[in-house]
């Protein structure tokens, strides 16, 4: 008797182990969800504003440090707020959605695509100069321009682009955006490029 409840005490300490090692794993795993959360856009699960700033300032330390190329292409989608207005803020969603996954097919893998807020995208080239980040954006431009979304809706992008120049990670930001005021105003689906 004495022996069978001491093999029931024993198969009950192994049951408690396997079920501790169940929880950490189940926690460890709820913390790593969070953890991505915290890093990536809800809506088009590209990296967020907060996680672009992070990898832009590494991007452009390691840049001044190899002397590699760095160029930032911004695009900012021409006349949302329309689509929002007309067809509604979940098919303002649905065409963002689509838009992140056009970018994110036209990439290399070294590349680092994010939602920088709103309707605008942030795409980071490394070893990337301009007029190389340009043929990439072109041919973004181009795609999201003869996409047809839902309803039959078409969208165009304005865009920017910057090759980084030792500058601060928030001139960098700002020289990209300057840029992209400059393709809107100069009538919208288009793409400004700095000067060599």
């Amino acid at each position: 008797m004495n022996s069978f409840q001491d093999l029931t005490k024993e198969q009950l300490i192994n049951k408690v182990k396997e079920l501790t090692i169940a929880l950490e794993n189940i926690q460890v795993e709820k913390n790593k969800q969070l953890e991505e959360m915290g890093r990536k856009d809800f809506l088009t699960k590209l990296n967020n504003r907060s996680e672009l700033y992070e990898r832009l300032n590494y991007e452009t330390k390691r840049a001044t440090r190899t002397k590699d190329p760095l160029s930032l292409v911004m695009f900012n989608l021409d006349d949302l707020k329309q689509v929002n207005d007309r067809y509604g803020l979940p098919m303002g969603d649905r065409v963002l959605a689509e838009v992140a996954k056009i970018i994110t097919s036209s990439v290399r893998v070294t590349d680092i695509v994010g939602r920088f807020g709103g309707d605008v995208f942030m795409l980071i080239l490394p070893a990337c100069k301009a007029p190389n980040a340009l043929t990439v954006a072109e041919q973004i431009r181009e795609s999201i321009e003869l996409n047809i979304f839902e309803d039959e809706l078409r969208i165009t992008t304005s865009a920017g682009i910057h090759q980084f120049n030792g500058e601060s990670v928030d001139q960098f930001i700002d020289a990209v955006e300057k840029l992209v005021q400059i393709a809107k105003q100069n009538g919208q689906n288009r793409i400004e490029v700095d000067p060599e």
